[in-house]
């Protein structure tokens, strides 16, 4: 699993600008197949970066068809630097060390080794 993970500021004063922008082009970002999901969180304390907004993908290459897509590509090049400030991008791969079932298997290693 692939999450592009977009951090964004809101333009002083513009937040409600922002939204608006946001709740016109979600069906767009919404639509194309390949997102397997797409999730956004505010900053609880008002602090840098406002806006976390996370695109989750099964491949690299499904993440590649969305963002190459005419009408996504439009939004995030043109129309995003219009409404958000201070944008920054992160792209990260699910990993299982983590997970419930990694550190159960590896307490059942260890025991096995005893």
């Amino acid at each position: 699993m692939i999450k592009y993970v977009y951090e964004i500021d809101y333009p002083l004063g513009e937040k409600r600008k922002y939204l608006e922008w946001v709740r016109s082009i979600a069906d767009i970002l919404q639509a194309p197949a390949e997102l397997k999901r797409l999730a956004s969180y505010d900053n609880v304390f008002s602090a840098t970066p406002h806006r976390v907004v996370e695109f989750t993908f099964d491949s690299l290459e499904d993440a590649a068809r969305y963002f190459s897509r005419k009408e996504i590509s439009l939004i995030f090049q043109s129309d995003l630097p219009a409404h958000g400030t201070n944008i920054g991008i992160k792209v990260l791969a699910l990993r299982g060390d983590y997970s419930k079932d990694a550190v159960a298997q590896q307490a059942s290693a260890g025991q096995d080794q005893s």
